[in-house]
């Protein structure tokens, strides 16, 4: 079984699914689907139900899923322990934990931040929610869910790939921002895009702070249209451009990191 968990406004959907075929490696899972939470229907799969709920208060029996799925969501909860307690609640003894949240001391976190403050206060946009009410550093995500009983067995630090500005209100920036950050990258050597996210697995092992050193995954790029993880490692000389494997968007490419 697995249960994957998405961001919705101030509530979250969760999609159930039975005999299911999901890779747990970081780089593989995609960010795109919270798309199913549209005023459409979401498409019908077999052996899939897909509803909406609180994460704080799942109503789903513990012990449920092989791979709970919570792909960049605790960053938008007003209160965060309950949610955690809820993930380690329905992941069943011996499943895994897939997680990813934002750093919040990257340049793209505190450019989203921003972005929420200034929309909100300068723009008067007052009854809008501001959407990052967590912030996160790695010792603390792994604190967290190590006390849970979680070990953790894989990690990747994901660069930003920007594609949160495919918003309508910000896409037409889009292209010449991340072209100006490549060429910054490419002239002074200077990341900005650099460790904007942590993607993590963990075990449930039942064992309060257990730790070991993980297998730590590479991913070197993400593309700002679909916001998939991508490993771009070119001989000199160095390409300015560089093409998502996943969708076929050209991205601009500063250095190798």
């Amino acid at each position: 079984m697995v249960s994957s968990v998405h961001p919705g406004g101030s509530r979250h959907a969760a999609s159930v699914g039975s005999r299911a075929r999901v890779s747990a490696r970081p780089f593989q899972l995609s960010t795109t689907t919270a798309r199913v939470l549209t005023p459409r229907a979401p498409p019908r799969a077999p052996h899939v139900a897909i509803f909406r709920g609180d994460l704080a208060r799942l109503p789903l029996r513990a012990a449920s899923f092989d791979l709970t799925v919570c792909h960049y969501v605790l960053e938008h909860v007003g209160d965060l322990e309950p949610c955690c307690d809820e993930l380690a609640r329905v992941t069943r003894p011996g499943g895994t934990l897939y997680l990813s949240v934002p750093r919040a001391a990257a340049f793209d976190d505190r450019l989203y931040r921003f972005a929420g403050y200034f929309a909100k206060y300068a723009l008067l946009k007052l009854k809008k929610r501001l959407e990052h009410q967590q912030r996160f550093d790695e010792d603390q995500v792994l604190r967290r869910f190590e006390s849970r009983g979680f070990e953790l067995e894989a990690m990747a630090r994901v660069p930003a790939g920007f594609s949160w500005m495919n918003d309508p209100r910000t896409q037409p920036l889009q292209g010449a921002f991340t072209d100006a950050l490549a060429w910054l990258h490419r002239a002074t050597g200077v990341a900005l895009a650099k460790d904007a996210n942590f993607v993590l697995t963990f075990r449930n092992t039942g064992l309060p702070g257990a730790r070991r050193a993980p297998v730590v995954r590479r991913v070197t790029h993400v593309c700002r249209r679909s916001g998939e993880h991508a490993l771009v490692d070119p001989p000199r000389p160095w390409p300015t451009r560089w093409t998502c494997p996943w969708c076929g968007e050209t991205n601009p490419f500063g250095r190798p990191r």
